[in-house]
């Protein structure tokens, strides 16, 4: 019995929404909101055509794990985590500090 479907999937040939640039939004004078044309993914087909459901899940999850792979590595990378916890902490103090002057601005001084 012969397959309907190759075994290998290939990612379809894809190009950047032209309706909304590539960003997969557009944008209102109020408001913003995913792009009808692309379904907020920023990407169409060579032909300008919104990508079938059964062609971009299997696209979309594979740069999902690709960008979690790299975030991955990134986080393995030696002080990187060390950079984080300091920024993190900065944050917090400027944060402090930020209530603090607000404080002494309500109280008039």
């Amino acid at each position: 019995m012969a397959k309907s479907r190759s075994l290998h999937w290939q990612e379809p040939a894809t190009a950047p929404c032209t309706v909304c640039n590539g960003s997969g939004e557009w944008s209102g004078m109020f408001s913003t909101g995913p792009c009808a044309n692309c379904d907020g993914t920023g990407l169409v087909g060579e032909d300008g055509e919104p990508l079938e459901l059964r062609e971009l899940l299997p696209m979309m999850r594979r740069q999902r794990d690709r960008q979690r792979d790299r975030l991955y590595r990134l986080w393995q990378t030696p002080g990187v985590q060390e950079a984080v916890q300091a920024h993190r902490q900065r944050r917090i103090e400027e944060g402090q500090e930020w209530e603090r002057q607000q404080r002494k601005r309500l109280r008039g001084g």
